[in-house]
């Protein structure tokens, strides 16, 4: 199985490169939950996609797929457990069950889960219809006898012909997962899980298409109008996920998640130390309205905005609290701007949002 989604921060499945990375502050909560929780920005679906169809075992190029993913789960759960993943066909029949282990976990404890893929290439399950499908992921118990939805939803799947124009190849298809509604969803947070004292400021942005690097993309913060932070100055700006296809060819659909951050731009200061924090700019320091603009190639790419209030905190929209998304980032409406992502859903976010589940109170700009 050919497989990749790099995932340095939000891990999925990443069978090819083997990535197996510690979770990020959007892998984070607060508060510990009484009940089994997914973190839904850690959800990812793909479709897997075999060389064969064992309808047609003798027949070469005739691909097809199955269903896979991956996300994070924070306890309680308890010994004995499992989940299982029901999948749905798009005239709602019932496809396929898989079932993915999970280890006992205390409140607040995290583990990820891998939704298996194919288990070969002439996997029973494989299908080649596209369209949208339908998930139910369920928690087993057998301990205690339960069997309890934590979360439905849906995915859209299509298609794209691989080869040349000859007989052999008119069954070779990519497969692929529509993910255009993460386009206008970004995250803001401070990252006190790794500076308690002096948190940075971090943003989380999704972008569309390849070859994209941190010379290529280049993010500034904007308080009241004025620059206050660069990514090519004291700053970072790396790539924390991608989504492929399979073949991950050239012109393949491909999303990234980038994460930006400001060395000198930190949330409050408790640190007691001799460091020098002469030129680092405090949130907490300076309430107002923030912007961050996103270079690509040069062009603006991305802009959105957030307020500190006169507390010193982040105000909070409630849009994680409200859909019940996990983790310690705020979400913000992220307006994507310019033709360096190609063609793409605008209003996927209306219905498709986190597969099926969409924000309320949500408007993309």
């Amino acid at each position: 199985m050919m497989l990749k989604i790099s995932l340095k921060l939000l891990i999925g499945l990443s069978l090819l490169t083997g990535l197996i990375a510690p979770y990020s502050a959007l892998a984070d909560t607060p508060l510990a939950p009484t009940a089994p929780q997914i973190l839904k920005s850690t959800l990812f679906l793909r479709a897997d996609r075999m060389v064969r169809y064992w309808k047609q075992p003798n027949t070469e190029n005739y691909w097809s797929w199955v269903p896979t993913g991956s996300f994070y789960v924070l306890g309680p759960i308890g010994t004995g457990s499992k989940f299982a993943v029901d999948f749905t066909l798009p005239d709602g029949k019932p496809w396929t069950t898989v079932t993915a282990p999970v280890s006992a976990l205390e409140p607040n404890a995290l583990a990820r889960v891998d939704i298996p893929g194919s288990d070969s290439h002439m996997d029973k399950r494989g299908i080649l219809e596209t369209g949208t499908f339908g998930f139910k992921i369920r928690l087993l118990n057998a301990l205690n006898n339960t069997n309890e939805t934590i979360l439905t939803g849906k995915f859209h799947v299509g298609k794209l012909h691989k080869g040349n124009a000859l007989p052999a190849f008119k069954n070779q298809f990519e497969y692929y997962v529509d993910q255009d509604w993460m386009m206008p969803i970004g995250y803001v947070w401070l990252d006190w899980l790794k500076d308690p004292n002096d948190p940075l400021l971090r943003v989380a942005m999704w972008f569309k298409g390849e070859g994209l690097n941190d010379t290529k993309l280049a993010a500034y913060l904007l308080y009241n109008g004025k620059q206050i932070g660069s990514t090519k100055e004291f700053g970072t700006a790396y790539k924390a996920a991608t989504l492929l296809t399979n073949g991950m060819d050239t012109n393949d659909p491909h999303w990234e998640r980038w994460e930006f951050s400001w060395g000198k731009v930190r949330g409050w200061n408790t640190d007691t130390s001799a460091n020098n924090w002469a030129d680092t700019f405090f949130l907490a320091k300076n309430p107002g309205e923030y912007e961050i603009k996103v270079l690509r190639d040069g062009k603006l790419a991305r802009t959105t905005k957030f307020i500190v209030g006169a507390d010193g905190k982040i105000v909070d929209n409630g849009l994680v609290a409200n859909n019940k998304i996990g983790g310690i980032a705020m979400i913000v409406p992220v307006k994507v701007m310019g033709n360096g992502d190609g063609k793409w859903n605008p209003i996927a976010w209306k219905t498709d949002a986190f597969y099926g589940n969409p924000l309320q109170g949500f408007n993309a700009p």
